[in-house]
């Protein structure tokens, strides 16, 4: 009866209308206004089912590329002057599948292969305990701090420099938890306060960020200049404000709850993976990839003779960081098997994301792929007025549509979906790929900072025995100005 109760019938009133309306109001659009007309009301169809989908719940992965090739079967079909492949198969129908091919090589081995690497990297950072290493020497030097909320604003800064390097939220806030969250305490700081802090990682940055990645290919951008000249002075200013603001705010909310019947003197207890102690020089290897593509930049080449110049790209750099960390915990450990076994995360993590962030990414260059060929983005941006305002208005619209999505769905799946399809309207309207992909990649991390099911915010929470609202209330103030700040920035020097 319960399962009877529970199970939702789908709404077959809708689906008959959508599955009847759609394709009869399409119809009349072609015949009435012409082709162009028509495929730009597929294009806008499509997107807006994807979308949907997306919010629904729906597997997005699938949902994106149905609708990409759909939209390369109406250009096959529709536009025969339109050519899919470079090199045609002789049947527009096997084109199609063609031109899927050549999207799924090429990203493969390009960014979905770094994108895989790195997450097995830092999957094998942890495994060795490398990353918890880095944290807690990190968090070693709050102690000279006096006073608590000094020590809390100056936290927010610490954590937003250590995600640099620790690219999981998830994984980040575990390893503060287990090391931050008790000095913290100890200090006098309230659970709230110190939980809210945590879960407050909201910008996503560096090298080794798959966004940052994402956005340097997509916008044809060197990756370490994107980083250094674009997003370094953005969260030179953004991390300052939004810790001062912590300061101020998280007195404020733990002198109103003073009187709050939530004790604050319970702590909840949590399970955390023992490890051996590690040396110290264990907490180098996560900053190690960060050093190498630093040393052989276009910046170090400008100060060193052309005997020392050197060029290593990021793959490289991850390889020769993991062999080295694996030669150490081999030489430590001197036993191979169990060395050997630990390996086996770093290829269990490059699977979950191939199955998870490059296969969306595929997908949604399908779906992009589709978009070009049918001529949407060509036609949007010949009905848009140019000037400084389409760019103005491209930025807000999509960071709008990533920040809200991102709050309902609490993962950054809605960036990789639409990023290739934002970066081509961008390039059509003359308008920047890297402005318009930054302010979509910051409305992401923000917007899964205010998202009450991020995975991050709900452990966080859970572990400290409060609700993900409590949180989210107390970090609504300081990273709702800083996401502002952010853009603002992002819009004037990207």
């Amino acid at each position: 009866m319960t399962m009877a109760n529970d199970y939702k019938k789908p709404n077959y009133k809708s689906i008959y209308m959508l599955t009847l309306g759609i394709p009869i109001i399409l119809a009349a659009v072609y015949f009435g206004f012409g082709i162009s007309a028509f495929c730009l009301s597929v294009s806008v169809v499509v997107v807006a089912l994807i979308a949907k989908g997306i919010l629904d719940d729906i597997y997005p992965q699938a949902i994106i590329l149905i609708g990409g090739i759909a939209l390369l079967l109406i250009v096959a079909f529709l536009l025969p002057g339109t050519p899919l492949v470079k090199e045609t198969s002789g049947s527009r129908l096997i084109d199609i599948f063609g031109s899927m091919k050549s999207i799924f090589a090429t990203n493969m081995s390009g960014l979905g292969l770094i994108i895989m690497i790195i997450a097995g990297f830092s999957r094998y950072m942890q495994e060795i305990g490398a990353s918890q290493k880095l944290v807690e020497i990190s968090v070693k030097p709050l102690g000279v701090l006096k006073s608590k909320y000094i020590v809390l604003g100056s936290c927010f800064v610490l954590i937003q420099i250590l995600a640099i390097f620790i690219t999981s939220p998830s994984g980040l806030s575990l390893l503060l938890m287990s090391t931050l969250y008790p000095i913290l305490r100890s200090i006098g700081c309230s659970k709230g306060a110190v939980a809210a802090v945590i879960a407050s990682i909201c910008i996503n940055y560096g090298p080794a960020e798959v966004g940052t990645i994402l956005i340097s290919q997509l916008a044809n951008h060197d990756l370490f200049s994107l980083f250094l000249k674009v997003q370094l002075p953005m969260v030179i200013v953004v991390f300052p404000f939004i810790g001062i603001l912590h300061m101020f705010m998280q007195k404020y909310w733990d002198e109103k709850e003073k009187n709050n019947s939530n004790s604050d003197e319970e702590d909840y207890a949590f399970d955390n993976k023992e490890m051996p102690p590690k040396p110290l020089f264990y907490a180098f290897f996560p900053v190690l990839p960060l050093v190498l593509l630093f040393c052989g930049s276009q910046l170090m080449q400008d100060f060193l003779p052309p005997a020392y110049h050197v060029n290593i790209d990021i793959i490289s750099a991850l390889l020769i960081s993991f062999f080295l960390a694996f030669a150490c915990e081999f030489i430590r450990n001197r036993n191979i098997k169990e060395s050997a076994n630990q390996i086996k995360f770093l290829f269990e993590q490059m699977g979950t994301s191939l199955s998870s962030i490059v296969s969306i990414m595929l997908c949604a260059q399908v779906l992009a792929e589709g978009l070009i060929k049918i001529g949407f983005v060509n036609i949007l941006f010949s009905s848009l007025p140019a000037g400084a305002h389409t760019e103005l208005m491209m930025v807000a619209f999509f960071s709008f549509f990533i920040f809200v999505s991102i709050v309902i769905l609490g993962s950054s799946s809605t960036f990789n979906a639409f990023a290739p399809f934002a970066a081509e309207m961008a390039k059509a309207g003359g308008v920047s790929a890297t402005k318009v992909l930054l302010s979509m990649y910051y409305s992401a991390g923000f917007g899964r900072a205010f998202s009450p099911i991020a995975g991050f915010i709900i452990a966080v929470a859970g572990l400290v025995g409060l609700k993900p609202y409590d949180l989210i209330k107390r970090n609504a103030v300081q990273l709702a100005c800083g996401y502002a700040l952010s853009l603002v920035i992002t819009y004037f020097i990207a």
